[in-house]
């Protein structure tokens, strides 16, 4: 089964923090507190029993039975 997916939302860092574009232009990071912080696919599995795993990685979404997780866009606007 496939199912379609949209986040969006704001946040809000330190204005110092160093931004970062592709070669395109396009806003795709910020670094402050000695990290580079950008967008990435995350979903959080529970399980009947309260505890919660965060899968991220290419080989735990195979792990979770989920297959060709792909976003259209993630960038930020500035």
């Amino acid at each position: 089964m496939k199912v379609n997916f949209s986040v969006s939302g704001t946040m809000e860092i330190p204005d110092d923090a160093v931004k970062h574009y592709d070669v395109a232009g396009e806003l795709y990071a910020f670094e402050f507190n000695n990290n580079m912080y950008m967008l990435q696919v995350c979903l959080v599995a529970e399980s009947p029993d309260g505890e919660y795993d965060i899968v991220h990685q290419y080989d735990e979404m195979h792990e979770h039975n989920i297959n060709n997780l792909r976003y259209d866009t993630a960038n930020f606007i500035e």
